[in-house]
């Protein structure tokens, strides 16, 4: 418990500090000097060697999804759902190139992981600054919001199955099931709001049914067919996203119209 305890002051205390900056996630603790590793070539392939690194962007890992989580959530709610579509879809390129880590087994391939992990996270603290100036976000606002959900959910998920799920090898399917729920939760509440979700219902199907080239791929332990697949992946999940940034558009806009009219 007080070590629960503990990584959850630790966690709060990071993503504070990083919302105070307007930088979500910080490209710096994953830069190829801070993960550890050794100046001998013959030794930087070595299991212990290949198991720190992996171990050290599972941990930044998912201290930076927290951290997302947070800045999406609060613009969200200034932007009246309209404003997290590009958000969304970085955070799911970030978190699909960590879960890929654990299938590597060179140190070429973890560097190289590193480099698109950090432009990942440049590319959300560029989109979470220019949201912020669209939307007249606050950062002290953002902070409390960030406060506010880490207590909400404080000690959901830090038990023994759930921390550190990055260096699990089953973590990209263990990210693609989250998606899938996650999916599934937006259909159902767009339905309830009068949206039609047959387009919305065909692309999820599309994506689900790549669950098994996914397992295929994981069981093979094939670098190059899970990149082919994650890009599968990518690109029905940008067009689901951008129908459910459409329909949510057009619910606003429906919505204004009918409170207009109802006032007359």
């Amino acid at each position: 418990m007080i070590l629960r305890d503990r990584r959850v002051v630790f966690r709060a205390v990071v993503c504070l500090v990083i919302l105070a900056l307007v930088v979500p996630c910080v490209s710096a603790v994953i830069a190829g000097t801070t993960v550890p590793k050794s100046t001998d070539p013959d030794q930087k392939d070595q299991p212990k060697a290949i198991a720190s690194q992996k171990m050290h962007i599972a941990y930044v890992g998912e201290d930076t999804d927290v951290s997302m989580r947070c800045t999406i959530k609060y613009i969200d709610t200034i932007s009246n759902g309209t404003g997290t579509t590009t958000l969304q879809q970085i955070r799911d390129d970030y978190l699909v190139i960590a879960a890929s880590v654990p299938l590597m087994s060179t140190s070429a391939e973890i560097a190289k992981a590193r480099e698109e992990l950090r432009a990942q996270t440049k590319l959300f603290s560029d989109e979470t600054k220019a949201q912020l100036v669209i939307f007249n976000g606050s950062r002290a606002d953002m902070r409390a919001s960030t406060q506010a959900y880490l207590n909400a959910t404080r000690g959901i998920g830090e038990d023994n199955a759930t921390v550190h799920w990055l260096t699990n090898a089953s973590a990209r399917l263990t990210l693609f099931n989250r998606s899938s729920t996650e999916r599934f939760r937006t259909i159902y509440n767009l339905e309830k709001q009068g949206v039609n979700t047959t387009l919305l219902q065909n692309i999820s199907d599309q994506i689900n049914a790549q669950h098994t080239n996914l397992r295929g791929a994981l069981a093979n332990k094939s670098v190059e067919s899970l990149k082919t697949t994650n890009a599968a992946i990518k690109d029905l999940t940008r067009e689901f996203r951008e129908h459910v940034a459409k329909s949510r558009i057009t619910l606003a806009i429906e919505m204004k119209r009918d409170a207009m009219m109802a006032m007359k």
